[in-house]
């Protein structure tokens, strides 16, 4: 089987699809995969010809994003279909909602494992985050999932300046407890955004923390997507395992990147922070054109890619620890 690989040398190995824009959650720093909201969506034999065409050139790890796509009322049939092709990983990223109610069904369809959101554990500041009072609910679609035999589980945890950076000790206590992954990520922004009010007032560099937690943590290990650091950390319920995703003006971070995003909209996004290099497949996909002609536009789409952030980008760390442990 042919790899597609980018002008940088990047192997194209996994597919990001976003099947819809619309959320039960209004979380304010979401990225909403780069793309607006709106009621626009593909079929689940639209993303079947997509994934078709990406398995054809090495791709053979696909992600399912929103909006929150539990809330497809198709979303198992655009899983079964994916996993006629995909022998590979197959994953989810959701705000956990459904999970209670869906999770063995999401994993007899073929799903692999999940992405949960769970950005505080305290029920004010997760009302203030998402606008909802579901705190309760989350944690029982973690371990809904849990249960129905996903592994692992992540959760996502995007760390923000005065909110919520107080709570990693008790989020990696946490991830001890439940035996889940603890993804700290950095919120992230645009070049042309970094210097706006929201992204000043909320920013954590996670440097510091890290930094923190490999002092003792027993080992790590690196995620091969983003050479993302995962660390291995003891404590008094058991071994918690945190890996940080740190985005931000960070050449390693792009140079290792291998996936390709699809919108829900049926373009193909090389790269989240950019919105000006665009192709769009479902197009031709609705005219019914060859397998060829898809191939092409699916290759045409990866020779675009770039790093966003290069090694001139990155700045010198500023040293601040926003961690502050409880005693």
């Amino acid at each position: 089987m042919p790899q597609a690989v980018d002008s940088y040398g990047r192997p194209v190995q996994s597919l990001r699809i976003q099947v819809n824009t619309v959320c039960n959650f209004g979380c304010f720093f979401c990225h909403m995969e780069g793309t607006g909201v709106h009621s626009e969506t593909m079929t689940p034999d639209e993303i079947e010809r997509i994934v078709m065409t990406a398995k054809r050139w090495g791709v053979n790890k696909v992600k399912f994003t929103g909006g929150e796509p539990t809330l497809r009322p198709d979303i198992l049939e655009i899983i079964r279909r994916t996993r006629k092709h995909i022998s590979g990983n197959i994953s989810m990223t959701t705000n956990g909602i459904m999970l209670k109610r869906m999770s063995r069904e999401l994993r007899e369809a073929g799903l692999d494992r999940v992405n949960i959101s769970l950005h505080s554990i305290d029920r004010e500041r997760f009302q203030f985050i998402t606008g909802t009072d579901s705190i309760d609910q989350v944690m029982d679609g973690i371990r809904a999932a849990k249960e129905a035999g996903f592994d692992p589980i992540k959760i996502n945890f995007v760390v923000l300046k005065g909110v919520n950076e107080d709570q990693i000790p008790l989020m990696i206590d946490l991830s001890a407890r439940e035996k889940f992954i603890l993804q700290l990520i950095e919120f992230e922004t645009t070049r042309e955004m970094e210097n706006s009010e929201e992204f000043q007032k909320y920013h954590v560099k996670l440097d510091p923390i890290e930094d923190r937690v490999r002092k003792i943590s027993m080992s790590v290990e690196f995620n091969e997507l983003h050479r993302r650091p995962r660390y291995h950390v003891p404590g008094e319920s058991g071994e918690a395992i945190v890996e940080f995703v740190k985005p931000m003006r960070n050449a390693e971070f792009c140079n290792n990147c291998t996936r390709l995003r699809v919108t829900s909209t049926g373009f193909l996004k090389p790269c989240l922070m950019r919105g000006d290099n665009y192709d769009n497949i479902l197009s031709h996909i609705r005219r019914n054109e060859s397998d060829g002609k898809l191939d092409d536009v699916f290759l045409n789409s990866v020779k675009k890619r770039e790093p966003y952030w290069k090694k001139e980008d990155e700045i010198e760390d500023s040293g601040q620890v926003f961690w502050v442990s409880e005693g």
